[in-house]
């Protein structure tokens, strides 16, 4: 199932949909995009992946950006489990994939409860990937939106978000620093990192 969301057409509230929570998010040394507020965010679709139709597709988008390809066969297990939520956005009326994310009800990799909690309704915002030819156009903003609009549906109250302390952009979204902290991104990549957060 396709949904083209748009102001006037909210995502809708299918119980059939079950959203991916998504761990960690990637980061880069610059953020994916900055929107200006006032600029209106393009419209996209989106659909919540399966494992038979979007695995390997994930798999690629895991690859080009160089981030837990690995990892997406346990995410659709988190999927399946109410503890993640995933979403592959797409171009609107096309076939034309342009990248994903998704939220995650707990934080796997370190288990922060200021990350990711259910019962405290914390989700994070995870696994953000945007196509380089997507970046800069308002595209961001949306898949955000469209996470926060799922979120909601989940009975979540705060989002996160983190990434490399000198990531930035998101306070473009709504959201703030609540801290400053190193985290473990695997082996001994121990680095400062900024979490974020809105109240939804």
């Amino acid at each position: 199932m396709v949904n083209t969301v748009t102001a006037a057409n909210p995502p809708p509230t299918s119980e059939t949909q079950q959203p991916d929570l998504p761990a960690v998010i990637d980061s880069s040394e610059k953020p994916v995009s900055v929107v200006a507020k006032t600029a209106p965010l393009p419209d996209l679709d989106y659909v919540v992946p399966n494992r038979e139709e979007h695995q390997k597709l994930l798999v690629a988008m895991r690859k080009a950006c160089g981030w837990d390809a690995g990892m997406v066969p346990t995410w659709f297990i988190q999927q399946a489990e109410g503890t993640r939520f995933m979403a592959i956005f797409y171009l609107p009326g096309t076939t034309t994939p342009i990248g994903m994310g998704g939220v995650e009800l707990q934080d796997f990799d370190q288990a922060d409860k200021d990350v990711a909690d259910m019962d405290s309704k914390r989700g994070c915002i995870v696994s953000l990937f945007l196509y380089k030819q997507y970046r800069g156009k308002g595209y961001l903003g949306k898949i955000l939106s469209i996470c926060e609009d799922i979120a909601r549906e989940k009975g979540l109250r705060v989002l996160t978000i983190y990434g490399l302390a000198k990531a930035g952009g998101y306070e473009k979204f709504g959201y703030r620093t609540f801290k400053m902290a190193m985290r473990n991104y695997g082996g001994e990549n121990n680095w400062e990192t900024r979490y974020l957060e809105k109240i939804l």
